[in-house]
């Protein structure tokens, strides 16, 4: 005799995957009515970096040292479509679709994602 096989492990699978796939939205489809490059950019500054002890007789003791930091924000590519329902989306793109794409042209973000 056979014994059936749980189908608990497939189906939560397949609920994950249904889940992940309509949480993303439908794509993007439109008209691109402008586009945004932002260089990389890197700043350097610094910050104020304190820790306070307190001794055994209560007596609290603040150091600070001044600390460098960097911040680096990498190279960005923008999109603005007009969708075909009349919203309009910014779409982050990668440099060979930005340079490709021109203002007035269709965009098709599932067509974009199989290139």
């Amino acid at each position: 005799m056979t014994r059936p096989r749980p189908l608990a492990g497939p189906l939560l699978a397949v609920a994950t995957l249904v889940l992940v796939l309509t949480a993303c939205g439908d794509p993007v489809v439109g008209t691109v009515t402008a586009k945004e490059h932002d260089a990389a950019e890197t700043t350097h500054g610094t910050r104020k970096d304190c820790t306070t002890s307190t001794s055994s007789t209560g007596t609290k003791t603040t150091k600070c040292k001044t600390v460098p930091t960097t911040k680096h924000e990498p190279e960005e590519w923008e999109l603005t479509v007009a969708e075909d329902d009349g919203d309009t989306v910014e779409v982050d793109v990668d440099q060979d679709a930005y340079e490709r794409i021109e203002v007035g042209d269709r965009y098709d973000e599932t067509a974009e994602a199989s290139r």
